[in-house]
């Protein structure tokens, strides 16, 4: 019997593995690239709810380039055979010490947040290799060297991001005020105790955008503009 597998699943699975093909082509799939073959690519750190995502690939779709962001959690699970709700739990998540027990002895082979984090950094490696693609999150931008792509981080008041999740999930005021501040704790924790950074420091982007005033495609317009002004720079 085959298994079917959802149109969006198989494109991501098909992005990847055009960067996997592409890289065994030119080097036996190594990833121990120089800093200097990395690139260009765009870092996108969030606030949740701030609509990073969908500003991503309004961004990537105006560049032509690739974007990596829930293809992570596709690929993985393709992959690795690692089930979905295993992955979500540790998917920018920062577990408790028996919580990641949990995990991995449901999971098997070792797989635990550790685990993940490691795989997700060699998909970003692969991913800056090949470039021309926007990643977010993920701590993407510790992975990778400062000076071959830009690093943005959007953020918007707290009032714009429940009403944008109230409208995205269709919950209550209270249940996206609470879906908020635990997904920018757990995101931070994560980064916190895997890349020992502060992902919230201002003084750690190129570019830090504030969407509650402006449209989504204004600020994709801004990110655009960045991106062809440091183009042309790195060209010189």
């Amino acid at each position: 019997m085959s298994v079917r597998i959802p149109a969006i699943e198989r494109r991501a699975d098909e992005e990847v593995m055009k960067w996997v093909h592409s890289q065994k082509d030119h080097d036996g799939m190594s990833t121990k690239k120089t800093g200097r073959e990395l690139g260009p690519y765009l870092t996108l750190s969030r606030e949740a709810g701030a609509g990073g995502s969908e500003l991503a690939r309004k961004v990537a779709e105006r560049l032509h380039w690739d974007v990596l962001d829930n293809e992570i959690v596709e690929y993985m699970e393709q992959h690795y055979g690692t089930p979905r709700c295993l992955i979500q739990r540790v998917d920018e998540k920062h577990e408790s010490w028996l919580s990641e027990i949990l995990t991995s002895r449901i999971g098997g082979l070792g797989f635990s947040e550790s685990t993940y984090t490691h795989r997700v950094a060699k998909l970003v490696l692969l991913a800056a290799s090949h470039g021309n693609v926007v990643i977010v999150g993920r701590g993407a931008k510790y992975v990778l060297p400062r000076d071959r792509g830009l690093a943005v981080r959007v953020v918007a008041s707290l009032d714009v991001r429940v009403h944008r999740v109230m409208n995205q999930q269709g919950i209550s005021k209270k249940e996206a005020h609470r879906w908020i501040l635990e997904k920018d704790r757990q995101r931070e924790s994560y980064i916190r105790e895997h890349f020992q950074q502060d992902d919230t420091d201002p003084h750690l982007y190129d570019l830090v955008l504030n969407v509650g005033e402006e449209s989504l495609d204004e600020a994709a317009n801004v990110i655009i503009d960045t991106v062809r002004r440091w183009s042309d720079k790195q060209q010189r």
